[in-house]
């Protein structure tokens, strides 16, 4: 072996047979093993190429190290778990999945069980992928979905979620409402049920209208993936959304319907509501429902159509249609809240309601599907309000990985629901003693390199021994030894 740069060459059979000859090697010891069906997913299935290819668009001068490549690092950091860039010295020395993120054998071999790269040399990487190419690389995402037909049905849902900073004040572009400081992140996911997709997503100060960072959403999925008329019929948002000019929008600029709640029982669509249910105008339908909070319930809905539509000045801008519900128990009496009013719901839509009243209830019920389980998992499993570092690119760039990578896992659990399965059951620490199984990689003094799982080089070191001992036992039977002198020679050799 040279003195100097040693550049290393995938070759398992020729380390195999320097195992086996017991030839001189080094081997050293990698977290990754074969069992890790989730990365051979993401390679092959062309979802790791949107995630890696994100790039560091302000990165002022070249700094040796791949930008694809330190892309990979942060999604195997997603990956493992590990709360802190700082932390990650795990993986940044594992040689094995250095490779898979992209640096060269060179570069990774040299170190051999050395960090690869410094963390801060990935906190400064993220903070260097501008918000342009962060949403130009999740666009190619949700282009990947769609060629791949990865996305069902046509019912999205939107909603916001505050990202509190209790203490921090250093933050780039942190924002302030009130006593609170941080961010809000507002998503667009598809709740068909079992292939909820995130499709967009925005992230801005505290105090952004969440209305105006839906509609950047929609205007760049219209623009760059597809017309949204396309592939969005219904769009369910909170109160949040609320405004009559806003609404009337998503409906004329990109031919979507919307369906919502009223803001509050003060309006003038709600207060036409109540005259048509005093008029007996309206026509209930019953359905039974089972929540969580109350088990069956029985609720009836009743539906108004052509309800004029008032924008925040009092001037009528156009109608719109209504679905009002009330919930009670299976005897008939009215459920009530904590504050002892009676559950009575105020549904706002551009669809047809009078047909069927209880579908539009059931397209804002399913919201629950962004709450309880898009944003809770989210949060919990990807831990999407942990921030990466203090600079807006950084925690805007991390939310993208974590991002494309829950829709990945959810794409995964699809397609391979048993290998997804076996995962599940493997990473119920999350990851904690490393990425799959052990394995082992090799270097030779010739510049081969080989990649084994611990079972393969077990296997490999077994065979080699079993050789060496077979080798001694018939030069002692040729040299007319006895079973004590070999056992003598075996010893000798063992010191």
């Amino acid at each position: 072996m040279s003195k100097g740069y040693m550049v290393w060459f995938h070759n398992n059979p020729a380390c195999e047979e320097a195992i086996l000859q017991r030839q001189e090697y080094e081997a050293v010891l990698t977290g990754y093993g074969e069992n890790d069906f989730w990365l051979e997913f993401l390679v092959g299935s062309g979802l790791w190429e949107t995630m890696v290819g994100m790039e560091a668009t302000e990165l002022r001068k070249q700094n040796g190290k791949p930008p694809r490549a330190l892309n990979g690092i942060e999604v195997i950091r997603e990956l493992a778990d590990i709360n802190a860039i700082s932390h990650c010295g795990k993986i940044l020395s594992d040689v094995r999945l250095m490779l898979i993120a992209g640096f060269n054998v060179e570069e990774v071999a040299k170190g051999k069980g050395k960090l690869v790269i410094d963390p801060e040399t990935l906190s400064n990487h993220l903070a260097r992928i501008s918000v342009q190419s962060v949403q130009r690389s999740f666009v190619e995402h949700v282009r990947l979905l769609r060629q791949r037909r990865w996305i069902r049905g046509k019912v999205y849902a939107a909603d916001a979620m505050e990202i509190i900073i209790p203490y921090g004040t250093k933050y780039e572009k942190i924002g302030h409402v009130g006593d609170k400081r941080g961010y809000k992140l507002v998503v667009l996911l598809n709740i068909n049920p079992g292939r909820e997709r995130v499709v967009g997503f925005s992230l801005a100060p505290l105090q952004t209208s969440e209305r105006t960072m839906l509609r950047e959403i929609l205007e760049r999925l219209d623009k760059e993936v597809a017309p949204v008329k396309d592939w969005i019929d219904v769009l369910v948002m909170d109160r949040g959304y609320w405004g009559a000019e806003y609404l009337t929008g998503l409906k004329k600029d990109f031919g979507i319907d919307y369906v919502t709640r009223a803001r509050d029982e003060g309006l003038q669509v709600v207060e036409h509501i109540e005259c048509s249910i005093k008029a007996g105008d309206i026509k209930w339908v019953w359905s039974i429902e089972k929540h969580s909070q109350f088990g069956k319930i029985k609720v009836r809905s009743a539906a108004i159509e052509d309800i004029p539509f008032y924008d925040e000045k009092g001037n009528q801008i156009g109608s719109t249609n209504a679905v009002i519900s009330e919930e009670k128990d299976l005897k008939g009496e009215p459920l009530k809240n904590e504050d002892g009013s009676i559950r009575r719901f105020y549904y706002i839509t551009s669809l047809p309601a009078k047909k069927s009243p209880v579908k539009i209830r059931n397209y804002y019920r399913s919201r629950w599907i962004i709450e309880n389980q898009g944003f809770r998992e989210l949060n919990q499993r990807w831990r999407i309000e942990r921030l990466a570092g203090r600079k807006f690119n950084t925690i805007n760039s991390r939310i993208a990985f974590a991002l494309m990578l829950y829709n990945s896992e959810h794409i995964m659990k699809m397609r391979h629901p048993g290998a997804w399965q076996d995962q599940r059951y493997k990473l119920s620490g999350r990851w904690a003693t490393g990425l799959g199984g052990l394995s082992i990689v090799t270097y030779t003094p010739k510049g081969e390199l080989g990649l084994f799982t611990t079972r393969q080089y077990g296997v490999l070191v077994e065979k080699a021994e079993r050789r060496r001992i077979v080798n001694i036992l018939e030069s002692a039977e040729a040299q007319g030894q006895t079973i004590k002198d070999v056992v003598a020679l075996l010893h000798l050799q063992d010191d």
